[in-house]
């Protein structure tokens, strides 16, 4: 509690003809009624791309109380802070942006704001920051993904004068795949309504590892494999539709690919993931 005169706080107090700078009841400061903060700051100028936590030391009067707020990537501890110490050391939390694609530098900052009767003393600022490394950053990608549908075999019908392809037709879908990314699956879907049945696979499929599964209306190379590797890869596969099947406008089918963001080993942009090829009688 403050020494006061009436109701204003002493501005100096003497014993004899010397001034006495403080005065304390245990730990607690009495006079002068202000306590003051004298340093806040980082102990680092600096932090990796991984964050975590990192030094921050206050000093000053016991007693000083005050609030830190983080900001730009630094959380720091919440509630009212009281010095018990002349210098204490909080532990600031820093984000993590080391998996982050395209995370710039950033300086995470802390802001103290006193409470109470604490303030800061002349000349020190309420704001520090610690620089942060950046993420990984973006590179050019040339993933190129390409579907192309040619007639092998050809039958037809007729219905109201229209021309569709019937049971017998037979299709030769090549895929091509270029790639930065190493990818988790590739999945050749027809798209015209396909009935289940009916593919092949020509020259062991996908080089340099084949199809490995199947349903009734996709051919899936996936996760049953290791991660295909970044590079050029591709196949051909072959659909016929089958007898008791529909007949068709037209046949087409749609190549996906799936990307492994955890091991791709890179940041990139612009990526095509689908290509899309018909073909009509």
């Amino acid at each position: 509690m403050p020494i006061n005169l009436s109701n204003d706080p002493l501005s100096s107090i003497k014993l004899g003809e010397s001034s006495i700078l403080k005065g304390y009841v245990g730990e607690g400061q009495l006079f002068p009624n202000n306590t003051e903060i004298t340093a806040a700051a980082f102990t680092n100028s600096s932090i990796t791309n991984a964050g975590g936590n990192t030094p921050y030391v206050v000093s000053g009067a016991i007693g000083s109380s005050f609030d830190l707020i983080g900001s730009l990537g630094a959380t720091a501890p919440t509630g009212t802070q009281v010095l018990s110490t002349t210098s204490q050391t909080y532990q600031i939390g820093i984000g993590d942006q080391s998996s982050t694609c395209g995370a710039t530098q950033r300086n995470s900052q802390i802001v103290i704001t006193p409470q109470g009767n604490s303030v800061l003393a002349s000349g020190l600022s309420n704001t520090d920051t610690i620089s942060q490394a950046q993420g990984p950053q973006n590179s050019s990608n040339t993933t190129s993904v390409s579907c192309v549908v040619t007639n092998s075999s050809r039958v037809t019908a007729s219905s109201g004068g229209t021309l569709l392809w019937a049971p017998g037709a037979s299709f030769n879908v090549q895929v091509a795949v270029s790639t930065q990314y190493r990818l988790s699956s590739i999945t050749l879907t027809p798209y015209m309504g396909a009935p289940a049945g009916g593919w092949g696979v020509a020259n062991q499929g996908f080089s340099p590892q084949a199809w490995n599964g199947g349903q009734s209306t996709q051919l899936i190379w996936s996760g049953s494999n290791a991660s295909l590797a970044p590079g050029s890869m591709g196949g051909a596969v072959n659909f016929s539709i089958p007898a008791g099947a529909g007949n068709y406008s037209q046949w087409g089918a749609t190549v996906s690919i799936g990307i492994s963001y955890a091991s791709s080993g890179g940041c990139y942009t612009n990526t095509v993931t689908t290509s899309t090829s018909g073909v009509s009688p």
